[in-house]
């Protein structure tokens, strides 16, 4: 199911996760959310997403360590992931850094932020493969 507009969140909260899945829908990507960092691996590794959105702040796998060791995972190593959080911006900074991400976003978010954070991520990377 791979696909160029394809968006994966991943949230514990899920009026969130929800909010981010409608928000991607409404603009046409096509969009699922999970709530754990481990779904999202195995969601990943299924399904390649074109992006992953990502809480940093969740029970058990935190999403900075998740976008980290998702890096060594052959099937998604590629996949951008975007980190988002209600931390103070220069944690965030810093914590998406450290674990690779492609980006950050802060909470709460503007749909318009979001929606440019997300075409700015995935059209870079949809170019590439055109030219590859």
């Amino acid at each position: 199911m791979e696909s160029k507009d394809f968006v994966l969140v991943c949230d514990d909260n899920r009026p969130i996760a929800n909010s981010l899945v409608f928000m991607l829908q409404s603009a046409g990507y096509r969009a699922q959310a999970v709530n754990s960092a481990l779904d999202c691996v195995a969601v990943a590794r299924r399904d390649t997403p074109a992006l992953i959105i990502m809480d940093i702040m969740m029970p058990g796998m935190d999403g900075a360590t998740a976008s980290g060791l998702m890096q060594d995972v052959p099937e998604i190593e590629g996949v951008p992931v975007i980190l988002l959080s209600a931390m103070p911006e220069d944690q965030v900074k810093v914590r998406a850094e450290d674990a690779g991400a492609a980006g950050y976003l802060l909470k709460p978010y503007r749909k318009d932020v979001l929606l440019g954070v997300v075409r700015n991520t995935i059209l870079p990377r949809a170019a590439l493969k055109q030219t590859a």
